[in-house]
């Protein structure tokens, strides 16, 4: 995965800052302001900072943020934006417990083949009470199996309830996604994967966008202040 997003680093980094993908990490900077909230100075953490795309918008909800992301390119070009982020796994944060006040992953959910552990490093570096914001591609009408139209309605194809990668797909369009592949992620995986790793979900929301069918959804989570993490097998 590091290797795929390297190669692919600078291109993605002019797609979503100022090529066609600008409106849709625009959209996904307000709903993430909508579940994350105000920072008043506290500390973030950018899981999956990428180039730091969405910083900008952390930064002025008035968050101090640091990023962290796999993919050493893209922290090269996070660095050269004047963003503190390192390189580092999802599954094994270079973070001590207890250490951000919040997590915030943008557009990353589709990036791993098992979410639990990426969420209960997430859980693992926040401190009690802190706040997990994630915005993700809507797993009910996004999803690697879904075709929309311009008109807005939605076709189902096969492999939809399916939780798997899809390396190639005619519908995985012309973006990052065909570069480097996705991960279609059922929105029960989504959420049990959440709720599995300890947080106590607080809120639910989608786009703002005026297309019939939302693009994005965003859920806000709680690390509860005093009980420790399910252990599910």
């Amino acid at each position: 995965m590091r290797q795929r997003y390297d190669e692919f680093a600078d291109w993605y980094d002019t797609y979503v800052t100022s090529g066609i993908g600008l409106p849709f990490a625009r959209s996904a900077d307000r709903l993430l302001t909508r579940v994350l909230g105000p920072g008043e100075d506290r500390l973030c953490l950018d899981l999956g900072c990428g180039g730091g795309a969405h910083v900008p918008a952390l930064r002025e909800l008035g968050w101090q943020v640091i990023g962290v992301d796999i993919s050493v390119r893209q922290v090269e070009i996070a660095h050269r934006k004047g963003i503190a982020s390192v390189v580092g796994s999802a599954t094994r944060l270079p973070l001590a417990d207890r250490s951000v006040d919040a997590v915030a992953t943008v557009m990353t959910t589709t990036d791993f083949d098992d979410l639990r552990p990426v969420f209960a490093e997430a859980y693992r570096v926040l401190r009690p009470g802190g706040c997990l914001a994630v915005v993700s591609a809507h797993p009910c009408f996004g999803g690697a199996f879904v075709e929309r139209d311009a008109d807005g309605s939605c076709v189902v194809h096969a492999g939809y309830r399916s939780h798997q990668r899809v390396e190639q797909h005619p519908l995985l369009g012309n973006g990052i996604r065909s570069r480097i592949g996705v991960v279609n992620v059922p929105l029960p995986v989504l959420l049990n994967a959440l709720t599995g790793s300890g947080f106590v979900l607080q809120e639910t929301a989608q786009d703002d966008g005026d297309q019939a069918i939302p693009d994005l959804l965003g859920l806000a989570a709680i690390r509860p202040l005093t009980t420790e993490p399910n252990q599910i097998n």
